[in-house]
């Protein structure tokens, strides 16, 4: 057996492991700094101190802050918010239409929950702090979405023929409630049974209002 190069191999694997482990540390740091400061506000020093390494060393990983921020909140992150957003009111919508008045059954299980729970900080940033990024219109960007496809949902079943500017302007102001309940239920710090059920409070209030919404629909 060829012993030197044995060890060497285990040399290298163990700095590759020491490497990504510095890595995870600079974006783990990133992702809290960027929830406290905000994209903008945010410098490579203060991430640097809270992953408690050197300015240097993060550049061995990163380019820069841009550079950083794109790899803990990539394109593929946000597309997932946007198309599952667009797809979920409509859902409803057709459920209520049909007459299913068990909506409660669509809210989310405590897996979803949990899950959510789990990426809550990215969700924040992407959506309250990512002034300055090619995020900072997402949040409107959905809202948009969200609203042209229910009202398009609604035509098809005749049911916004009457006063598509109400209907419009009720459907925002829902839906940007909505989201912002959602939100804030993300926000702050609590332990993990406290989340949970504020976030799934939320979920409950929220669906309570787009039933009242569902409700005006069919006047």
């Amino acid at each position: 057996m060829n012993y030197k190069f044995s060890f060497e191999v285990i040399e290298s694997k163990m700095v590759q492991v020491k490497k990504d482990e510095i890595k995870q540390s600079i974006e783990n740091a990133a992702i809290d700094t960027f929830l406290e400061k905000a994209y903008l506000n945010t410098k490579m020093s203060h991430i640097a101190a809270k992953a408690n390494i050197s300015v240097g060393n993060i550049y061995i990983y990163f380019k820069n802050k841009e550079d950083l921020f794109y790899t803990v909140l990539p394109q593929s992150f946000a597309d997932i918010l946007r198309e599952y957003n667009s797809r979920i009111f409509p859902i409803l919508t057709k459920a209520f239409l049909k007459k299913q008045q068990n909506l409660e059954r669509y809210l989310p299980t405590n897996k979803r929950i949990n899950d959510l729970i789990s990426i809550r900080k990215r969700v924040l940033i992407l959506f309250r702090y990512s002034k300055g990024t090619r995020y900072e219109n997402l949040r409107e960007e959905i809202m948009e979405n969200m609203a042209q496809h229910e009202i398009r949902f609604l035509q098809k079943y005749s049911l916004a023929n009457c006063n598509i500017t109400q209907n419009y302007k009720i459907i925002r102001m829902v839906f940007d409630n909505m989201l912002n309940v959602l939100l804030d239920s993300l926000e702050g710090d609590m332990d993990v049974d406290e989340r949970r059920n504020v976030v799934r409070f939320s979920y409950e209030y929220n669906l309570a209002g787009f039933k009242r919404l569902l409700r005006e629909y069919i006047k």
